[in-house]
Order: C-alpha cells, then sequence, then structure tokens
C-alpha cells in the first residue's frame, strides 16, 4: 500500500512540474550532406544540417553551415567551434566533391572522413562538375527542407534513359587503391527551374524575384547575393555522365554521355534502366525512337593471352521489355522485328563499350579496371599488361521478353 501510494506521488510530482524545452547547448545537430571544396592548407567544408527544433523554440529544422581551416580534419572541428555544439554523422547520406578538387586531396579527403567514422560504407560520393560543392549544397538547400532526402533518391535511382551508377565512399576508395589506380563518380548538377510548374505557383514565383531583387539591392543580406537567394528555386538536373579519377592527371575529367554508357555497361551494380534506340529502319518504316526497359543482365569477364596479346572479353547478356507494346502486337514482331531489334540493342552495347576503352586509353586512366581483371585472373598477362595495347572485345547477348 505504501509503494502504491509513493508511485502515485510520485506521478503527481512529475504532472505538475514545469514544463522546459530542450536547453540550447543540448541541441543536436545531424549532418545529411557534406561538401569539400579545396586542397590542402586551405579546405572548405559545407554541410547540410538537419537541426532537432525544441518544443518551445525557434530553430530552424535545416540550415547550411560552412568552415575553412588548414586540414579537413581542422575544418570539420571549426564547424563544430561556429556552431557551438558537436555535430552527429551517423545520418550522413551524401558526400559532394567540388569540381576544382584534385586527386591527391581527394585520396586524402575520402580516406579521412572513412577512418574517422563520419562517412559510413554506404554514404554516397559524388562530384559537383559545375560548381565548387559549397555553391552546390547551398542550391540544393532551395529545393526545400527535404533537398537531402531528394538529393539522395536522385542519386540512387537514375533519370530514365540516363543511367548512371553510384559511388560510395568505400567503393571508391578501393577501386582507386587498386591495381588499377582509378575510379569514377556520378556527376551531379544543379540548374534553375526556371518558368517550369505553372498552376498556381505563378504569384509565388513573381514573389520570389521581388524578394531577391530587394536582396541584391540590400548587398544580399541572406548570404546569397545574386544567384544566391532562399527564395530562387532549383532543381537537380539528370546525371548522364561520370568523372573519371587516376593515372597521371590530377583532376577529374568528365567524360560524355555515351561514353558513360560503356561504363554503366560493364558494371555489374547497374541493373535497371532505359535503352533507347534512334532513328531505326524496320522492314522499310522509320522510327525516330524505340524505348526498352532493362529487367536484367549479367555481366562477366575472361582475360587471356593470345599471340603475345593480352585479350579481355566483356560476356553481356540482358533482358529487355519494350516500352511499345503495339510493337509487339504487330505480326511481323516475331517473325523479323524482335531479331533485327536485339541485333541492335547489342551493336549498341559494344559500340557504347568500345568509346569507353577509347577513352581509357586516351587519357590514361584504367576506369574500367582492365589491369585489375588480370591481376585476378591471369597473372603471366598482369606481369606484361600495358594499358594502351590490351584488347577488349565484347560479346553481348540481348533478349526482349514480351
Amino acid at each position: 500500500m505504501v509503494y502504491k501510494s509513493a508511485c502515485v506521488l510520485f506521478a503527481l510530482v512529475l504532472l505538475f512540474l514545469p514544463q522546459r524545452g530542450i536547453p540550447h547547448n543540448e541541441i543536436r545537430v545531424l549532418c545529411t550532406v557534406l561538401g569539400v571544396d579545396g586542397r590542402a592548407g586551405a579546405v572548405q567544408v559545407s554541410a547540410q544540417l538537419a537541426v532537432p527544433v525544441a518544443q518551445n523554440g525557434d530553430g530552424k529544422a535545416s540550415t547550411v553551415a560552412k568552415a575553412e581551416g588548414g586540414s579537413l580534419c581542422e575544418a570539420l572541428e571549426n564547424l563544430e567551434i561556429g556552431l557551438g555544439r558537436r555535430v552527429d554523422y551517423g545520418h550522413l547520406s551524401t558526400v559532394v566533391v567540388g569540381k576544382d578538387v584534385t586527386l591527391i586531396d581527394l585520396r586524402m579527403f575520402t580516406g579521412h572522413l572513412m577512418s574517422s567514422g563520419k562517412a559510413g560504407p554506404g554514404a554516397y560520393l559524388v562530384y559537383s562538375s559545375r560548381s565548387p560543392a559549397h555553391k552546390f549544397i547551398a542550391d540544393a538547400q532551395s529545393m526545400g527542407e527535404s533537398s537531402d532526402a531528394e538529393l539522395s533518391s536522385f542519386i540512387s535511382y537514375s533519370k530514365s534513359g540516363n543511367h548512371v551508377p553510384t559511388t560510395t565512399v568505400l567503393r571508391f576508395l578501393q577501386t582507386l587503391h587498386s591495381v588499377s589506380n582509378a575510379a569514377f563518380l556520378p556527376c551531379v548538377a544543379l540548374e534553375e527551374d526556371g518558368e517550369e510548374g505553372g498552376g498556381g505557383q505563378g504569384e509565388e514565383e513573381s514573389s520570389s524575384k521581388q524578394k531577391d531583387t530587394q536582396q541584391e539591392e540590400q548587398g544580399g543580406a541572406s548570404g546569397g547575393g545574386k544567384g544566391g537567394g532562399a527564395n530562387e528555386k532549383k532543381k537537380l538536373v539528370a546525371a548522364d555522365s561520370v568523372a573519371v579519377f587516376g593515372g597521371e592527371s590530377e583532376t577529374g575529367i568528365v567524360l560524355d554521355a555515351g561514353t558513360t554508357r560503356g561504363v554503366v555497361w560493364q558494371d555489374r551494380h547497374s541493373d535497371f534502366g532505359l535503352v533507347e534506340l534512334r532513328n531505326t529502319q524496320l522492314d522499310g518504316l522509320d522510327l525516330p525512337s524505340i524505348a526498352a526497359r532493362l529487367t536484367g543482365k549479367s555481366v562477366r569477364r575472361t582475360v587471356r593471352t593470345e599471340h603475345g596479346e593480352n585479350v579481355l572479353t566483356y560476356h553481356i547478356k540482358i533482358k529487355l521489355r519494350l516500352d511499345d507494346s503495339q510493337i509487339c502486337g504487330n505480326s511481323l514482331f516475331y517473325n523479323k522485328w524482335k531479331n533485327t531489334l536485339e541485333k541492335e540493342y547489342e551493336s549498341v552495347i559494344r559500340n557504347n563499350i568500345q568509346s569507353a576503352v577509347e577513352a581509357s586509353k586516351r587519357t590514361g586512366i584504367d576506369f574500367l579496371g582492365l589491369r585489375a581483371a588480370f591481376h585476378k585472373y591471369d597473372r603471366k598477362g598482369f606481369d606484361a599488361f600495358d594499358l594502351q595495347t590490351v584488347v577488349v572485345n565484347v560479346d553481348a547477348r540481348a533478349s526482349i521478353r514480351t
């Protein structure tokens, strides 16, 4: 009886105690996207932070903070000093590398993020090919409070017709430190949303432009100036290219869309997306576009030494489903068209991969991992390996399923 009375009394005391918000110095901030610019001696970090709001406080749910330092470690420490609290990196989903970061510094930055535990093995690593990382993150914030979720979703699932393989910090370091000494990063970029959207947004956009004009007249008070206002709407653009690092090049080299497709075809982790044939003829019919959905893919590599030459062969099998079901319903489909279309898709695969091989030889960057394949499967060929003379064949098999 005494015990029950004590419990009731304790509950009443808790009930009538004054409610308090979370003390300011106890609020933890979560870093969801981290940007890195500069080089050793002058490093700048930009972090998109999620700040839990106190019950009776007026804190922002999401913000962007910047800091500088002589090293990445010092810059991250200065970030916490400026915020006055510790930053939790347990929810870090994406690390953005600025377009001017060199290969030497990129090795050091990613190595520190992994060894310090700030970037987990599943954190995406991307290359801001059009702007420094701090500008990319600041512009991404204009997409809304959930821009970090949108960015992660955008990276992990590419837009149709522009599928690019993703890279994590761990995978980038693994391939960069392999015997091929090269790796690639998917490129991301933001552009102005323009006047798309219509509907009931006209007045809102007009108001935003007026506010931006007022900010410019006042000297760009909100950290933006021209092009940096918080009200300026931005959107992610399709990542149809990758940047390759390695060899003797100090900076990343951005591949074109066609060459990037060659990287995609030989990547075992990329097994979905849209494949499109353009300006194709079927029995005299001119078809401007025939799209098919990739529903399955297997990639196997074999290496051998033949007549003193190193020969690597890609064995690629893909399963496709045509988006246009009317083609499948035509009486000529199974008699002629199916086989013709499969041959066309196989030709696309071969051309894309050969384009990637030529780019690898031209730049001297073994981003396809050809040297690593001989190191694993043919040590004699590895001892005599030369990127410029290796022969690459492509055995492509396409199967259209209805």
